[in-house]
């Protein structure tokens, strides 16, 4: 009978170990990104961006895709080109260049509040690689309502955003 209980214990143990080795995955994409908001939101909107990339990273409360690493870039630019009367890609092309980024840097260009808002994902590269992937619009109150059967897809569609730009830096 101990013999049985032991045998039965190495096995839970070992089906317990398998299953947790399962769910862990691949560890997250390091990735330098920079949330540049337009100057014309207010700051519960900020706020709000910030929390939805934020629910991106592997270290928040409902885990991700990303570590995200300070990007080391003057958001004050970036922010000037989501209002810039030149194209908001090109203005942050060209701040990325000036500010000589390098590597998977990401600029993600937020605009817009409630259920019109925007996400514009560029990299380092001189085109983008998906550009149907790197502009976004979405309901920002349903991407943070852990509720909302939109929050998954909104999420998911943020990440390939940032994916997508940082294929352009040169994944």
């Amino acid at each position: 009978m101990i013999r049985s209980l032991a045998v039965l214990g190495v096995a839970l143990a070992l089906s317990g170990g398998s299953a947790a080795l399962a769910q862990a995955g691949p560890p997250p994409l390091r990735v330098k990104v920079l949330l540049a908001s337009s100057p014309h939101l207010d700051p519960p909107a900020r706020a709000q961006h910030d929390a939805l990339l934020q629910s991106l990273s592997a270290g928040g409360p409902s885990g991700g895709w990303f570590e995200l690493l300070p990007a080391g870039l003057d958001v004050a630019e970036f922010e000037h080109c989501t209002i810039s009367a030149q194209d908001s890609r090109t203005c942050a092309s060209r701040q990325l260049a000036e500010q000589g980024a390098t590597g998977a840097t990401i600029v993600v260009l937020a605009g817009g509040e409630a259920d019109h808002a925007s996400w514009l994902c560029v990299g380092v590269g001189a085109a983008p690689n998906r550009p149907e992937r790197q502009f976004i619009r979405f309901d920002l109150n349903a991407a943070l309502d852990a509720a909302s059967p939109k929050r998954r897809d909104i999420r998911s569609d943020a990440a390939s955003c940032i994916v997508a730009a940082g294929a352009e830096s040169g994944w």
